[in-house]
């Protein structure tokens, strides 16, 4: 196998890989995220729970700073 041939699987995988990232990947992670049992969906529960918590933890510790030295 020459360079000139390397190069051209490479192209072909790198466009299947691209055509595949576009539309159907897309559709079995909305699939998987859709299961209500899935652990995906669990683990993006628990990614946006913990995130919200340390925004209202982060508000929480300057409230005085809200409260008093915003003017």
């Amino acid at each position: 196998m020459n360079k000139t041939e390397k190069d051209e699987i490479i192209k072909v995988i790198n466009s299947e890989l691209k055509n595949f990232i576009a539309v159907p990947l897309d559709k079995e992670i909305k699939k998987i995220v859709a299961n209500s049992n899935s652990q995906t969906r669990g683990e993006l529960i628990k990614l946006i729970k913990n995130s919200l918590e340390s925004v209202y933890k982060l508000l929480w510790q300057k409230r005085e700073f809200w409260k008093n030295d915003i003017k």
